[in-house]
């Protein structure tokens, strides 16, 4: 027999043994996990373009670019007048360019395309997002997102919230001398409209975003009283803008080749101030900016007014507005040439283009690109041009300061 000391040291000493025998199980666990996921990393291909372990660019608005949101329709007649004008505007390669079907739109012929950016829309919406559900005394329909590359698509709502009004009904003060169906003929007319909205004139993209969208800035209060915009209103206040905004020398600089998605932010006054919109491949689709809405008096009528931050909740957090700069996205954007597209194929290919639409002897002018160059000697003795573009084509615009 065994001393009851013996037997304690033996029953300790049984123990450790048992407790190495578990540490080391689950050291070989863990060691089988780790292995497990080294193997899925290594033979998981990285995605170019990617920012693995990114953090959110934007320390105030962490979900930039990760949400689906929808909007509702006719909520201002409920009390629920919007306070936020957005102006989208399309890079229209780049929209031509995300997927094959827009090859076949009018804008998108590679002897017609504008390497520029092109209204898309003037929007109302919301700063803050209001109660979709109680948005007016009738039902309120929660609708399908806004927009996806102009086409509707189909997702779920957003807990009841309502981002943006659309197809609002006819205020009281709207004149009946103003059409409320969509009349094309009141857009603005000329060569310089038509470069600036294409689709809007060879497209009809307007027989879209009126009803859906121009329709609600008819209002100005949840009463009908205040006067807002009628049709022309709207497409005039549309059109300035558009104009006032102008496009960046950057961007065209940067066309056929890519931008850093920070350095592309700047050139619209950074993150808070603009949202951008990309395809998978990180190939810019659109630009939005936020105006205040006016007040509705004389002294601030109706209609976008100074510019303002982009909400993060409803815009910067938008999949659609901002996916350019969602979390483990785009590192850099990819500014696509109309040759970039791949648009053109299928049927009768159009005939070559023009070396230049510039008047006289001038080769390079606003928005049309100059002659193929490989060096900035290549351009100086071009006229109109300044240098060589990224595109390797001269350009007009002033080499951008990067300081």
């Amino acid at each position: 027999f065994h001393s009851h000391a013996e037997r304690t040291r033996s029953f300790s000493a049984f123990n450790m043994i048992r407790a190495m025998l578990s540490l080391t199980l689950v050291l070989a666990a863990i060691a089988t996990v780790h292995a497990a996921a080294a193997s899925t990393a290594q033979v998981t291909p990285a995605v170019p373009g990617l920012r693995a372990g990114a953090k959110p660019d934007d320390p105030s608005c962490p979900d930039a670019g990760a949400e689906s949101h929808v909007g509702c329709d006719d909520p201002i007649r409920g009390g629920h007048p919007f306070d936020l004008w957005e102006l989208a505007r399309s890079w229209t390669p780049g929209f031509c360019g995300s997927s094959p079907r827009m090859c076949g739109k009018q804008e998108c012929d590679v002897s017609a395309m504008v390497p520029a950016l092109t209204l898309h829309g003037m929007w109302p919406s919301y700063a803050t997002p209001v109660d979709g559900d109680a948005a007016a005394e009738d039902e309120i329909d929660v609708a399908a997102p806004r927009r996806s590359l102009r086409e509707e698509a189909s997702v779920g709502t957003s807990g009841g919230k309502c981002f943006w009004p659309q197809t609002c009904t006819k205020p009281g003060w709207f004149p009946k001398s103003s059409p409320w169906t969509y009349d094309p003929s009141l857009l603005p007319r000329g060569p310089e409209y038509e470069a600036l909205a294409p689709a809007w004139y060879s497209d009809g993209l307007g027989s879209h975003e009126w009803p859906k969208h121009g329709t609600c800035a008819a209002w100005a209060d949840g009463t009908g009283t205040t006067k807002g915009l009628d049709q022309k209103g709207y497409y005039d206040a549309m059109f300035a803008l558009a104009k006032a905004e102008g496009m960046p020398n950057a961007l065209v600089d940067a066309m056929g080749g890519s931008l850093p998605l920070k350095e592309l932010q700047d050139l619209f006054g950074g993150a808070k101030r603009v949202a951008l919109g990309c395809t998978p491949r990180c190939e810019l689709v659109q630009v939005l900016t936020c105006y205040a809405q006016g007040e509705g008096t004389d002294a601030s009528p109706a209609g976008p007014g100074e510019r303002a931050d982009c909400p993060c909740t409803g815009v910067r957090d938008s999949h659609y507005d901002n996916s350019c700069a969602e979390a483990h996205a785009c590192a850099e954007v990819k500014i696509l040439s109309p040759e970039q597209t791949g648009c053109g194929g299928g049927g009768p290919k159009p005939g070559p283009r023009p070396a230049h639409k510039c008047t006289g002897d001038v080769q390079c002018c606003p928005g049309v690109k100059g002659p193929a160059c490989s060096t900035d000697s290549d351009c100086g003795g071009q006229a109109g041009c300044d240098h060589c573009a990224h595109s390797g084509y001269c350009t007009d615009q002033p080499r951008p300061n990067r300081d």
